[in-house]
């Protein structure tokens, strides 16, 4: 995977954020994208942003936090089958446990959640839908998204950037005043984990 720097990211969360998604709309136009995706999360870290989406294995780590930003390092983009290697030495070793006994060398999607994520009581498995409506501001990515966390009904915002600064400056802008939430903080709520 060729190297991507680390992106601040500043995220809330509530049951309506229309509100902000007005704000956002009279500063860029908007795409939108759906998706259907698979997370991960683990029982002993906050730290890692692990998902499949589009049949990508994707994970993301924490590496700094600056003035209530939190920058998140891509580490794996993997298409499955995937290998037993990268389960054991890069998505176990995110989530900070232990990798279970493997039996075969690669794994499909469903193999993979079935019989390696699921039995483990120290991951929970949440299946998230989202519509995001996504801005190019200046520096920085912004979005809107309806989001269902196992059927839970959320709206989050977030803006991203490598420029710290500029994230600040938006945030600012938009009225955000809510603490800054990951997607992980968010999904342990909802799965009563946090």
């Amino acid at each position: 995977m060729p190297e991507i720097k680390p992106r601040y990211e500043f995220r809330i969360w509530a049951d309506s954020l229309a509100a902000h998604r007005e704000k956002l709309s009279a500063l860029a136009q908007p795409s939108q994208k759906s998706s259907d995706e698979t997370y991960f999360i683990s029982g002993e870290t906050e730290k890692c942003n692990a998902k499949v989406r589009d049949r990508l294995m994707d994970i993301k780590v924490l590496v700094a936090e600056d003035r209530g930003l939190e920058q998140w390092k891509p580490i794996l983009k993997a298409e499955f089958p995937l290998e037993a290697a990268v389960i054991t030495a890069q998505v176990f070793s995110s989530l900070q446990l232990s990798p279970p006994a493997l039996f075969r060398d690669k794994y499909t999607y469903d193999e993979f959640v079935e019989d390696v994520m699921r039995p483990n009581s120290k991951i929970g498995v949440a299946a998230v839908s989202k519509t995001r409506y996504q801005f190019n501001i200046g520096v920085c990515a912004a979005e809107y998204s309806e989001i269902l966390i196992n059927n839970m009904p959320r709206d989050t915002v977030a803006v991203e950037s490598t420029d710290a600064d500029a994230v600040l400056q938006l945030v600012d802008k938009l009225g955000i005043h809510e603490p800054n939430v990951s997607y992980i903080r968010e999904i342990r709520r909802i799965l009563g984990w946090s």
